[in-house]
């Protein structure tokens, strides 16, 4: 089955990173396409095959979809790397019925700083190993698989490839996520920029200011006052014994306060002008 899927890995860090994730890749998969931070996408053997339309990662994440030729695609981000056997987990879990989309859990590499497992805890938390497998409402944005045609007809009309819009238009359309165990990929780099407080204030920008309509976005702005409370308990409480010291626990207040307010000012005033440009 691996003649069937091509991983395709986003560059957040390029270089080495970039490198070692698409060495383990390879290792799963012949087929393996890498965009790199400039928007060049290339094969595993760095012979150039196209160019991303825009920097930002939806769009990034598109134009590779849109390159691959095989009926399954998988995405990463060179931040982590897949586990051995993780496209056993990936085909075993698209070949179930109705299942278009399948993630598996993003573990904590060691020795990370305490921003970088602060940004980690924060974003896939809840996408630990103590998930037993079945189908799921999300999955995480760095550990991804699809069938590819039906993510296309997902994209279609979109700005690209953002995760919750296409989860709710795939499942819209009859198809199932799944949640696969053995699908594990572990954050293995150190990711400063994605943990600054500006990288999140934005993120909470983007997400809040995608909102449609006046009343949502007024609840979503009186929300977002709670917010630091509310996202900080829920991911201690899904973090256990990887949360690994009180400066993490800082830095996850912190960043948990600068989305909210990313959020307050999207749900007032909207996106900001770089959009989805803000997103790398």
């Amino acid at each position: 089955m691996a003649e069937e899927l091509t991983f395709i890995v986003i560059a957040l860090l390029g270089g080495q990173a970039l490198d070692e994730c698409v060495a383990a890749a390879r290792a799963e998969s012949p087929h393996c396409l890498a965009v790199r931070r400039d928007g060049t996408i290339v094969d595993a053997s760095g012979r150039r095959l196209g160019m991303a339309d825009r920097l930002d990662i939806p769009a990034k994440r598109r134009c590779a979809v849109e390159l691959a030729a095989t009926p399954l695609v998988a995405l990463l981000e060179d931040t982590v790397v897949p586990a051995s056997g993780w496209i056993e987990a990936v085909t075993a879990a698209l070949g179930q019925k109705d299942v278009v989309a399948c993630g598996g859990p993003v573990m904590v590499g060691d020795g990370l700083p305490a921003q970088t497992r602060a940004l980690i805890l924060s974003e896939y938390g809840r996408y630990n190993d103590r998930h037993p497998a079945g189908e799921v409402s999300a999955l995480p944005g760095c550990n991804l698989a699809f069938r590819r045609d039906a993510l296309l007809e997902a994209m279609r009309g979109s700005d690209g490839l953002v995760d919750l819009p296409v989860f709710k238009r795939l499942k819209e359309s009859g198809g199932k996520l799944a949640w696969a165990p053995e699908m594990a990929v572990t954050f293995f780099h150190p990711y400063p920029d994605g943990a600054r407080l500006k990288t999140r204030f934005d993120h909470g920008r983007i997400y809040a200011g995608a909102q449609a309509g006046l009343s949502r976005r007024a609840v979503t702005a009186a929300k977002a006052l709670l917010l630091p409370l509310v996202l900080t308990v829920r991911t201690l409480g899904q973090a256990g014994p990887q949360l690994g010291s009180m400066a993490t626990l800082g830095w996850l207040v912190l960043q948990h306060g600068a989305w909210a307010a990313g959020e307050f000012a999207g749900a007032l005033m909207g996106p900001s002008r770089k959009g989805f440009g803000q997103w790398r």
